[in-house]
């Protein structure tokens, strides 16, 4: 998550971006990408990743929100990327319908993003050239991109339980309320679920530390 000392900034950008600045909404999209890319992959079934790639999906969802920006409100720094989040679920389902013909969207579910830009048939190349800044990662990220492949990694070696409740919980920072709800479990049993997860996975992070090293 983005540290206090970036409110100013992110609001900084957002007021550039209301006023037509692209390049900020370029540096405020990629902050999250890394994040971005590692949640679009647990959310894609393994029958979805056989057919497109997770950057092909965050093309989609970066035209999304850039066409209805003007929509986006801000109110505090991570306001930005829990709206990403809602249009990450609703493109996968979207690709989901069009390469299998399934997961319609809810009636009301595109109230918020409007003219929803449904998965291209064009290439991977074509579509980069309306996402300028997509295909190369600032140097300021770099360093946080290397600790989510990490994590990427270290996810696929946990139970599947752990990882959804590290997903629900830590990449969409849902509430502990929402992730009961989400998992049909109690909160206390949410919490206890989540710590042993994120126990597992600092265990397997400091084993794959050790082998690198």
């Amino acid at each position: 998550m983005p540290e206090p000392r970036d409110h100013r900034t992110t609001q900084q950008l957002v007021l550039r971006i209301h006023g037509g600045d692209r390049e900020a909404f370029n540096q405020l999209f990629m902050r999250y990408y890394p994040r971005m890319k590692l949640l679009v992959k647990l959310h894609m079934l393994d029958k979805l990743k056989a057919q497109v790639e997770p950057d092909d999906v965050i093309q989609e969802i970066y035209l999304e929100v850039f066409k209805n920006f003007h929509k986006f409100e801000y109110r505090d720094p991570d306001s930005f990327y829990k709206w990403v989040i809602t249009v990450i679920g609703w493109k996968i389902k979207d690709f989901d319908k069009y390469f299998f013909k399934t997961a319609k969207r809810q009636p009301g579910e595109t109230l918020s993003l409007n003219q929803s830009v449904a998965p291209h048939a064009e290439s991977a190349s074509t579509i980069a050239e309306q996402v300028p800044g997509l295909s190369a990662t600032p140097s300021q990220i770099v360093m946080q991109k290397e600790g989510y492949r990490m994590l990427d990694r270290a996810l696929e070696l946990l139970p599947a339980h752990f990882r959804r409740v590290i997903q629900l919980r830590h990449l969409e920072q849902r509430s502990v309320k929402e992730v009961s709800e989400a998992l049909e479990m109690t909160p206390n049993a949410v919490n206890v679920l989540f710590h042993r997860a994120q126990k597992r996975l600092h265990e397997v992070l400091k084993e794959m530390s050790y082998f690198q090293a």
